[in-house]
């Protein structure tokens, strides 16, 4: 029997999303970070195993996130060694992505044809942090000069980043793989905002809920990413 190997690996991603937004429903914490941690492996094994060059960014993006998601799933089985080293691996993966996109570009070109949409950029990010770095705050617990308060700080700034990167990507590129990796940016970037916001300001259940949809809806656009990138679709026999 011939199977599309692209049939089984979207399988395998909209039952792992499946399952990740039932147990956020359901209350269960594990089953969920599990469940997340899974879907980049998944997508690693997929573009490793695709013809063409391969990006070691893109590499790095998906397999710093991979083991990203393996180590919350420790971090949840062992809650009392959480700490703010949790972002660490996450920043490093967001680089990761950062390199991959600016790679891409011309500076020069860039700032030739989108200097108008980099100050827009360089506002709303700034303005972002700010409201972010302000959301932070509300947790009482948390303090201006620390480190915790520095590694927040860091990663939301990579975050927005690869959000205002994916969009220049984007419109210099002007493809559909671009528009797919600008969609999956904006989707992963604004439920990290939610998950922020669920954290510091109001664990609502409707923002862990829309927070969980949005990662989702992000990964699944990433999935499409991928297999935009390929020319070719490899079929396994059984």
């Amino acid at each position: 029997m011939i199977v599309d190997r692209f049939k089984l690996i979207k399988g395998a991603v909209i039952f792992l999303a499946a399952l990740f937004v039932i147990s956020v429903l359901l209350g269960y914490t594990l089953v969920s970070s599990i469940s997340k941690a899974l879907v980049f492996p998944v997508f690693l094994y997929l573009y490793l195993t695709e013809p063409g060059i391969k990006s070691k960014s893109f590499i790095g993006f998906l397999l710093v996130f991979s083991l990203s998601g393996i180590y919350a799933v420790v971090m949840a089985m062992c809650s009392i060694l959480y700490s703010y080293l949790t972002s660490m691996p996450y920043i490093i993966a967001y680089i990761c992505l950062l390199v991959y996109m600016i790679k891409a570009f011309s500076f020069r070109q860039l700032v030739k044809r989108f200097k108008y949409y980099l100050l827009v950029l360089l506002v709303f990010n700034a303005y972002v942090i700010f409201t972010l770095n302000q959301m932070i705050l509300e947790d009482e617990s948390l303090k201006i000069n620390t480190l915790e308060f520095f590694i927040e700080g860091v990663y939301n700034l990579c975050v927005l980043l690869v959000l205002s990167f994916s969009l220049l990507n984007y419109l210099y590129h002007d493809t559909r793989t671009g528009f797919l990796l600008f969609l999956a940016s904006v989707c992963i970037v604004f439920s990290e905002m939610v998950q922020v916001a669920y954290i510091f300001i109001s664990a609502d259940y409707i923002l862990n809920v829309t927070y969980s949809l949005l990662l989702i809806i992000g990964f699944y656009f990433i999935y499409l990413y991928i297999e935009s990138k390929t020319n070719n679709h490899c079929s396994v026999r059984f």
